[in-house]
C-alpha cells in the first residue's frame, strides 16, 4: 500500500466508508462518531467541521486534539496486518480507526470497543501521564520538538550520535529539502514528505515509503524491512552512502512535478 496516497486521502470521503461499513450491519452514525471522538479527541462538532472542510487523511490525525492513551489497547488483525505490530506510526492511527469500525460493525458492545474504564494499559509514564503496551516504552515527553535538533536532543544519549549520523547522510544528499518535524519524527520535505527517520529502543527507524524498500531491496537484505520501514539497528555500523542514497532516490522519484503532481 501507497501509504502516502491514504494520508492524502479526504477525510470526508473515508468517513463516508466508514460510515457505510457500521451502518450496513445495524450500526448507527451516533456509534461511528463516537468511536472516532474517542480515538482522536475531537468534539463531535470539530469532527463535523473536519468533515466539511475536505481535510486530508493525514492532517486529521496530525491535528488531533488528544490521541486516546488507550488506544494500545486495540489489537488484532485487520486487512491482514496485525495492528499492534505496525511500525510506521502514520499507518499505525489509521489501522486503530479500521479496527474500532470493524468490531463495530461485528456487533461488539461499545464499552468493549472502547476499552471500558476496567482495561488498562500495560504501563503508564510518570512524567507525561501517557498509556503505553509496553512497560518503559520509547516515547517523547512533554512539548514536541520543533526542530530536527530539538528531536535528537530529547532522545536517549544511546541513540543521538546514530541519529546525528543519519541525518547528516540525508541532509548532504538532499540539502534542498526542507526540514521539518512531521507526526513528531524528523522530515525531509519537498512538496511532500520524502522520507523521515525516528528513534527505537535498538534501532534508528528509516521511512522512505515502500516503493524506495523495495527499490533497494537488493541491498538491504542484512536489516529487517517492512513496507516503508528500515531498521538500522545501534548494534551495526550505519551504511551511511546506502542511505544518502535512499534520500537522493526519494527526492528523485517522489517529489511533485513543475505542475504540482506527485
Amino acid at each position: 500500500m501507497n501509504h502516502e496516497k491514504v494520508f492524502q486521502m479526504d477525510f470526508g470521503k473515508i468517513y463516508g466508508l466508514l460510515l457505510d461499513k457500521a451502518v450496513r450491519k445495524g450500526r448507527t452514525g451516533e456509534e461511528v462518531d463516537e468511536v472516532i471522538c474517542w480515538l482522536t479527541g475531537y468534539s463531535a462538532e470539530q469532527l463535523e467541521q473536519s468533515r466539511a472542510a475536505s481535510v486530508c487523511y493525514g492532517d486529521f490525525f496530525r491535528s488531533a486534539p488528544q490521541l486516546n492513551p488507550n488506544r494500545t489497547l486495540i489489537k488484532g488483525v485487520i486487512c491482514g496486518v496485525r495492528v499492534e505490530e505496525v511500525e510506521d506510526p502514520f499507518m499505525r492511527e489509521v489501522r486503530y480507526l479500521d479496527k474500532l469500525i470493524d468490531e463495530l460493525a461485528k456487533g461488539k458492545p461499545m464499552d468493549k470497543i472502547l476499552r471500558g474504564q476496567g482495561e488498562t494499559a500495560m504501563w503508564v509514564c510518570p512524567r507525561c501521564g501517557r498509556s503505553f503496551q509496553n512497560k518503559e516504552q520509547s516515547h517523547y515527553c512533554g512539548k514536541p520538538p520543533a526542530t530536527i535538533e530539538e528531536y535528537i536532543a530529547a532522545q536517549p544519549e544511546e541513540a543521538r550520535e546514530y541519529l546525528r549520523q543519519v541525518n547528516e547522510a540525508i541532509k548532504g544528499s538532499i540539502p534542498e529539502a526542507v526540514e521539518k518535524i512531521s507526526w513528531s519524527m524528523p522530515t525531509y520535505w519537498k512538496g511532500r514528505n520524502l522520507i523521515q527517520f525516528a528513534a527505537s529502543k535498538r534501532h534508528v527507524g528509516l521511512y522512505p515509503g515502500p516503493e524506495a524498500v523495495e527499490a533497494f531491496a537488493g541491498r538491504l537484505t542484512e536489516y529487517k524491512t517492512s513496507k516503508g520501514t528500515i531498521q538500522l539497528p545501534y548494534s551495526k555500523p550505519l551504511p551511511l552512502e546506502l542511505i544518502a542514497e535512499i534520500a537522493k532516490w526519494c527526492e528523485e522519484n517522489r517529489a511533485l512535478d513543475g505542475k504540482g503532481r506527485a
